[in-house]
């Protein structure tokens, strides 16, 4: 018959694949936020606030995305590379008008999984 090669107009057809991955993307950012705000209560927040508020460190509020003044009257983005540097040698780059020598390396503490749902966690920090 005339139109049998013709693709049914009314059938379904499954969505890619892809379309579940940004959901999925998610969901998967939101457990590395939610691990990194857990991990930063019991390893950071001591010197460290999130509401801006001054303390030992930096805050992290607004913190990603930043330009970060430097000791040595520099600037650097506060992207993933600083954040991670940070923790894991944070005499390498001061922050202005915070001492050097105060926070520990957590190279050796942190596994990479950690450190990186720290970054998440600030990243989503506004």
């Amino acid at each position: 018959a005339c139109g049998d090669d013709d693709p049914d107009p009314t059938a379904t057809t499954a969505a890619p694949a892809a379309t579940a991955t940004p959901e999925a993307a998610d969901e998967g950012d939101d457990e590395a936020v939610e691990a990194g705000r857990q991990l930063a209560a019991q390893q950071c927040m001591a010197c460290h606030s999130i509401d801006g508020s001054q303390a030992v460190g930096p805050t992290w509020q607004g913190l990603y995305g930043a330009e970060v003044e430097l000791e040595d009257g520099s600037t650097v983005t506060a992207d993933d590379d600083y954040i991670h540097e940070s923790i894991v040698d944070p005499n390498a780059k001061i922050h202005a008008g915070y001492p050097a020598n105060v926070m520990p390396s957590y190279a050796s503490t942190l596994t990479e999984e950690q450190i990186q749902h720290l970054i998440a966690f600030i990243r989503s920090l506004e």
